[in-house]
C-alpha cells in the first residue's frame, strides 16, 4: 500500500499473462487465467466484509455487500468450471499481498475516500486492466462454456468497477464540500 507521501501503487492487470509451456493449448491458457482469477476474486470477497465493517458510511457498506457477493459468486463458479475441467489444486494470491492489503482495506484509519483512490488508481484504465481477459475470450474457439462464464463476470467487473467510481466521486464532492 502507498503511505501518505509515496507514490501510489503500481498499476497492473487483471492478470500477468499465461506462463508455461510453450504453445499452449486454449485450455492451457484458460485453467492458468482460471487459477489466478480465482484467486483475486477469492481474496476479494475475503477483504470486502471487513472493509465493510471499517466504514462509517451507510451507502457504502450496502455497496461493498453486493460487490461481496458478486466477487464470491465468481469465485465459486471459477472453483467448480477449474473442477469440472480436472483441476483439483487451487492457487492463493500472495502472503505479501494478503499482509499488505487486508490491513488497509480493514483499517478505521484509512478513509474509504483513501481505499477508493487506491482501487481507482488500480483500475484508471480499466479495459487495459481487464485486457488480458477480454484477449482469451476473444481467442477461445472450442470452451464455449469458459468464454461465456468470463463474459457475464467481466460484466459484473465492470459494474463494480463503475460503482467504485461513482462512490469516489460522491465522497471526493461530500469532502470538498465540507
Amino acid at each position: 500500500m502507498e503511505a501518505a507521501n509515496q507514490s501510489p501503487a503500481p498499476r497492473r492487470r487483471v492478470y500477468g499473462g499465461y506462463e508455461g509451456a510453450p504453445n499452449p493449448s486454449e485450455r492451457d491458457r484458460i485453467v492458468h487465467l482460471l487459477q489466478a482469477y480465482r484467486s483475486t476474486e477469492s481474496f476479494n470477497a475475503h477483504y470486502l466484509p471487513k472493509w465493510a465493517e471499517a466504514s462509517t458510511d451507510e451507502g457504502m457498506k450496502g455497496g461493498l455487500r453486493m460487490v461481496h457477493a458478486r466477487e464470491g459468486v465468481h469465485a465459486r463458479l471459477i472453483r467448480e468450471r477449474l473442477r469440472e475441467l480436472g483441476e483439483t489444486t487451487f492457487i492463493e494470491v500472495s502472503q505479501e499481498r494478503h499482509d499488505t492489503q487486508v490491513p488497509f482495506f480493514a483499517s478505521r484509519e484509512r478513509t474509504d475516500l483513501e481505499k477508493l483512490a487506491f482501487l481507482g488508481h488500480v483500475f484508471e484504465d480499466v479495459d487495459d486492466f481487464f485486457k488480458p481477459i477480454t484477449d482469451l475470450i476473444s481467442d477461445i474457439k472450442e470452451d464455449l462454456q469458459t468464454r461465456e462464464i468470463l463474459r457475464t463476470i467481466l460484466d459484473d467487473e465492470y459494474a463494480t468497477v463503475q460503482w467504485f467510481a461513482r462512490m469516489q466521486r460522491g465522497l471526493s464532492e461530500g469532502a470538498t464540500q465540507s
